[in-house]
C-alpha cells in the first residue's frame, strides 16, 4: 500500500532530511525500499533484505527502536553488510495505525556531528518520529478508504449498468453529477452532447407502475418511463435519482409485449405444398421492411403464424409483436386500446392514463387481426398514423411519434365491404402494399401428413401419451373432408383423436361420435312461404326475426355465423354490426 503513495512519502523523506540533516529509509513491510535520501536514495523500488535487520526488527514490533551504535548492537549481530555498514545511530519507528503494520521509518546518522546532535535530543527526535510515522498510516488508510469507495462505487456502477437502467444522480442545487452508459444510450438522440439544459416532465400516465416522462432538448423530444428516488439521508450531498428505461424496453419485459412461448419463425410454418412455398418465400421477401402487409385468407389458416414470422425473420425481430383482435373489441373501446389516452379523457378511463397498442408497438409489428370490423371513423385515423407516423392520445393535443410495422388480416372480402361503403378504398390501398394470401388446407392436401404428425407429435407429448398412427380409413376421412375450419379444425380433430386413443395406441372407430369428419351441406335450405293470412309486420323486426332463426338454424358459431350470413345475403361483417344492434 505505501508504494502507491511513493511520491507522497518520497517528497517527506527529502524534506525530513533537508530539515534534520539525517538520511531518510522507509520500506514496506516486504523490506522493499520505498523512499530514501542520501545513502540510502540508491534502489528504491528494491528490496534490502540483506541489509535491513533493523528494520526487520522495527516491523516485528510496535514501538520505536533507538539504536546508539548499530554494529555493536544485539540486532546487526548476523547482517550480511555488516562490515560496510557506515551508520553511527538510527531511529526507526513502525508505520503502524494500531492495527496494521504497514512499514517503517529509520532515520540516520552518518556523521558524528549529527550523532551528538540526535542523542542530545533524543526524546524529541523519538517523539517526531513516532508521530510521523502516524502521519504516514493515517495516510495510508485515507487513501485506502479512498480506494474502498472508488472500488464500491465501480461496483455499483456495474450494478446499475449491468441492470440495464438509465440512471441520473443530481445534486442538492438539482445538477446531474452522475449518468451512467445507459442513460447516455437512451437518450443520445435528444441530449447529443452534454446533460444540461433539458427538462424531464411527467406526462401524467403510467406503464407497469413507472411514470411517464418526457425529455425535451431544444426541438428534440422523447419519451421514457421511470421513477424518482429521493435519498432518506438529511445529511446527503444527493437530492435525487432517477432511474429510467425506453417504454419499448419495458414493454419487451412485460407479458405483453414479450416473445411468444411459441416459435413464431418460418419454419413454424408447416408444409411443403406448391402453394405453401410460394407463400415461404414472399414472407422471406417482406421481412426487412416497413412497408405495410395484408394478409386474406379463410379463417384458420394461419393468419396470425404468417404475421409472426414476418416479425421474426425481419430487422424488427428484436422489437415488440403487439396483436389486437379489431373484431373482439367494441367500437368504444378499440379507438383507447389502439391509441391509448390521459387521465380522465372519458367516463372510466384510469386516472392515470394508458399507453395504447400503437405506442406499445414502438420500433416493432404492429398485427390488426380481422380489420374488416373496424368502424369507418376509426379507419381514418388508421389511414393518418400510416401516413404521418404519428398518433395523438384521446385527450391529449401533443401528437407522439411512432415507428411501427402494420400488418393486418382479415377472412372478409374486403372488396365487397368497399362496395357496400363498410371499408374505405384509400385505406385498403395502403393497407395492401404486400398483399399475402394463406391458402386454405383443401387447396394444400399434400401438406396432410405433416401436419398430422406434427399435431400428433405435439398433443401426444402434452398428455402424456404414447405416438401412434392414424389408421387408414380415418386417414382416408381426412382426405376427403372440406376442412371449412382448415388448420384451426384439423389440429382441434387431432387433439379429439389424441384425447380418444387407447392405451395400446389404438383408436376404436365406433366410439367417434356422429358427425366425426362429415362433410355438410352448406346450401341454405328453402325458407317457408309466409303465411298471407299474418299481419303485417315492421321490417325491423322481420331483420331480427330472419337473423334469429338463420342463427338457430346454422348455429352460434363462427362457421354458422358465415353461413348464415350467406343465405341471408349479406356479409360476415354486416350480420356481426346487426347482431350487435
Amino acid at each position: 500500500m505505501l508504494l502507491k503513495l511513493q511520491k507522497q512519502i518520497q517528497y517527506y523523506a527529502e524534506t525530513i532530511s533537508t530539515v534534520t540533516g539525517l538520511d531518510v529509509d522507509v520500506v514496506d513491510t516486504d523490506l522493499i525500499r520505498i523512499a530514501g535520501t542520501g545513502r540510502c536514495a540508491k534502489g528504491i523500488g528494491e528490496s534490502i533484505k540483506n541489509a535491513g535487520n533493523l528494520l526487520k526488527t522495527t516491523l516485528k514490533g510496535s514501538k520505536p527502536l533507538f539504536i546508539v551504535n548499530p554494529r555493536e548492537s544485539e540486532i546487526c549481530k548476523g547482517c550480511q553488510t555488516k562490515a560496510d555498514c557506515h551508520e553511527l545511530l538510527s531511529v526507526c519507528a513502525p508505520i503502524s495505525d494500531g492495527k496494521t503494520t504497514f512499514g517503517a521509518i529509520d532515520l540516520i546518522c552518518f556523521s558524528q556531528e549529527a550523532r551528538e546532535r540526535v542523542l542530545s535530543q533524543r526524546a524529541i527526535y523519538l517523539n517526531f518520529l513516532s508521530l510521523l510515522a502516524i502521519s504516514i498510516a493515517a495516510r495510508v488508510n485515507e487513501r485506502q478508504e479512498f480506494e474502498d469507495i472508488s472500488d464500491l462505487l465501480d461496483i455499483m456502477s456495474q450494478v446499475v449498468n449491468t441492470n440495464n437502467k438509465g440512471t441520473l444522480i443530481y445534486d442538492a442545487k438539482g445538477s446531474i453529477v452522475y449518468h451512467n452508459e445507459r442513460a447516455k444510450e437512451i437518450l443520445h438522440k435528444t441530449l447529443p452532447s452534454q446533460f444540461e439544459n433539458f427538462s424531464i416532465t411527467p406526462t401524467g400516465c403510467t406503464f407497469s407502475d413507472l411514470n411517464e416522462y418526457t425529455v425535451e432538448q431544444e426541438n428534440r423530444q422523447q419519451l421514457i418511463v421511470g421513477k424518482y428516488v429521493e435519498p432518506k439521508s438529511a445529511a446527503s450531498r444527493f437530492s435525487k435519482v432517477f432511474v429510467f428505461d425506453t417504454i419499448q424496453s419495458v414493454i419487451s419485459h412485460s407479458p405483453q409485449g414479450s416473445a411468444p412461448s411459441f416459435d413464431s419463425s418460418l419454419d413454424n410454418i408447416i408444409g411443403q405444398s406448391p402453394l405453401l412455398l410460394q407463400l415461404k418465400e414472399q414472407i422471406t421477401a417482406t421481412g426487412n421492411t416497413r412497408s405495410s402487409v395484408l394478409i386474406t385468407g379463410e379463417s384458420g389458416t394461419g393468419k396470425e403464424l404468417v404475421a409472426r414470422a414476418i416479425h421474426a425473420i425481419g430487422d424488427r425481430a428484436d422489437a415488440p409483436f403487439i396483436a389486437i383482435n379489431c373484431g373482439a373489441i367494441p367500437d368504444t373501446l378499440l379507438e383507447s386500446e389502439l391509441f391509448g389516452y390521459v387521465g380522465g379523457a372519458f367516463t372510466g378511463a384510469l386516472s392515470k392514463g394508458q399507453i395504447g397498442k400503437f405506442e406499445l408497438a414502438e420500433g416493432g409489428v404492429l398485427f390488426l387481426d380481422e380489420i374488416g370490423s373496424m368502424p369507418l371513423y376509426l379507419q381514418v385515423k388508421l389511414l393518418r398514423v400510416l401516413q404521418e407516423r404519428t398518433i395523438t392520445r384521446l385527450g391529449a393535443t401533443r401528437p407522439v411519434s411512432v415507428d411501427i410495422r402494420v400488418i393486418a388480416a382479415c377472412n372478409d372480402n374486403l372488396q365487397e365491404l368497399m362496395a357496400q361503403n363498410m371499408f374505405r378504398s384509400d385505406l385498403y390501398y395502403r393497407l395492401n402494399v404486400i398483399p399475402l394470401h394463406t391458402p386454405p388446407l383443401r387447396r394444400r392436401l399434400g401438406d396432410l401428413d405433416l401436419l398430422v404428425d406434427h399435431f400428433i407429435s405435439k398433443y401426444c407429448t402434452l398428455f402424456g401419451k404414447s405416438r401412434f398412427t392414424l389408421p387408414a380409413p380415418i386417414v382416408q376421412k381426412m382426405r376427403d373432408y372440406d376442412w371449412p375450419g382448415n388448420i384451426r379444425e384439423l389440429e382441434n380433430t387431432i387433439e379429439y383423436l389424441v384425447n380418444m386413443v387407447s392405451d395400446q395406441g389404438e383408436i376404436n372407430q365406433s366410439t367417434l361420435h356422429a358427425g366425426f369428419l362429415q362433410n355438410e351441406n352448406l346450401s341454405p335450405k328453402t325458407p317457408p312461404e309466409p303465411d298471407a293470412q299474418q299481419p303485417v309486420v315492421p321490417l325491423k323486426t322481420l331483420e331480427h326475426q330472419a337473423i334469429m332463426r338463420a342463427l338457430a338454424y346454422y348455429g352460434d358459431t363462427t362457421k354458422g355465423k358465415k353461413q348464415a350470413a350467406k343465405a341471408l345475403g349479406v356479409s360476415l361483417a354486416t350480420l356481426y354490426r346487426k347482431i350487435e344492434k
